[in-house]
């Protein structure tokens, strides 16, 4: 009989194993909190076109992934900007010599072609897991119940990965692969991994102006990242910009405004404010006629330390955790993670 396997998380990690364990003859569903794929490579659609919200691009240093991404190669380019970065108060290009990788159209749309032919679950917030005898049944926040699953995959980052297994403490063979810690001690170590947030300020602008860059990296107390989003190819003609947070100024904010982040509406307009003023004094511009405009927090953008743990996994009770936070938080450690995990234990 086949064996079902049921995969948490419709970003890169949770598509990688959902396909080669489809590929390889079980049966998967994948199950999603949001409205599409992609997580944290999601692009937002507006009239102007696509705008790349989280993930700005990826690198390729695996063989593994180059490989795997040979399927693909017709729907993804290089990025061909201009790449500075920004130093107290100078601007300098970015010499190093490393290829910036996008889908075509938008980010996401190398998940959408990873999803293809697999059972995706969207709108499906999963809040529980449940053993029955040696199958494992899902609860959804409907209370939905999804069962007679032989095996669980997670690919939520950490914190929410732990808040589904806190509870089983009968999962005591769940091992680090790289510490061999098991038992209480090995899932602790998964609670312990720690996330940086980050906000993301999507912008559509009135007006025609080159900047002299694509994409800017800042050492800035309240910026990270300057990205001329409709610099890429296919993401349409009007000017867009991405503005992304210091990891650190964000994680910050949020520590000190939890009453006000209660409102949420009136928080993410002052953040937005915050993000716009300080980028048009690093610009010495000031926006004009801005036809869309929209901020998005990402509460776990990227692991505070590089962890090399590879995957999580409990042979007995058929449960196994992945993701890019078991590397160093990139898309091509999402992809490790849950390459290896898909070829070494299945």
């Amino acid at each position: 009989m086949t064996q079902k396997i049921a995969v948490i998380g419709a970003g890169m990690a949770g598509l990688t194993v959902g396909k080669i364990l489809s590929k390889k003859g079980f049966s998967v569903d994948i199950f999603d909190k949001g409205r599409g794929v992609g997580g944290r490579m999601s692009s937002r659609r507006t009239e102007w076109g696509y705008l790349d919200h989280g993930c700005q691009y990826f690198t390729v240093k695996d063989p593994l992934f180059k490989e795997f991404l040979q399927e693909y190669n017709s729907s993804i380019t290089v990025w061909q900007g201009r790449f500075f970065s920004w130093i107290e108060g100078h601007f300098q290009e970015v010499a190093e010599e490393k290829s910036r990788y996008l889908p075509i159209t938008s980010m996401n749309t190398l998940c959408k072609q990873m999803a293809l032919n697999i059972n995706i679950c969207l709108q499906t917030r999963i809040v529980s897991l449940q053993q029955q005898e040696d199958k494992w049944i899902l609860v959804d926040e409907q209370s939905n119940y999804y069962e007679n699953y032989d095996w669980v995959i997670i690919t939520a980052p950490p914190i929410q990965t732990w808040d589904l297994i806190k509870t089983h403490r009968n999962i005591i063979d769940l091992v680090s692969t790289e510490t061999g810690e098991t038992g209480i001690r090995g899932i602790a170590s998964i609670e312990s991994v720690q996330m940086y947030p980050c906000y993301s300020l999507m912008l559509v602008i009135a007006e025609e102006k080159d900047f002299g860059f694509d994409g800017l990296q800042l050492e800035h107390p309240i910026l990270g990242w300057i990205g001329v989003n409709s610099s890429k190819p296919a993401r349409g003609k009007q000017l867009s910009l991405i503005i992304q947070s210091n990891f650190h100024w964000a994680e910050n904010y949020l520590a000190s405004n939890q009453e006000v982040l209660q409102s949420d509406g009136d928080s993410r307009n002052l953040v937005a404010e915050i993000l716009k003023k300080e980028v048009e004094k690093v610009l010495s511009h000031n926006f004009e006629g801005i036809l869309y405009e929209s901020l998005h927090l990402w509460r776990y953008a990227l692991p505070k330390k590089p962890n090399t743990k590879k995957y999580y996994i409990d042979k007995s009770n058929q449960l196994a955790v992945c993701g890019d936070w078991c590397f160093q938080g990139k898309v091509e450690s999402a992809f490790l993670s849950a390459y290896l995990l898909a070829t070494e234990e299945f």
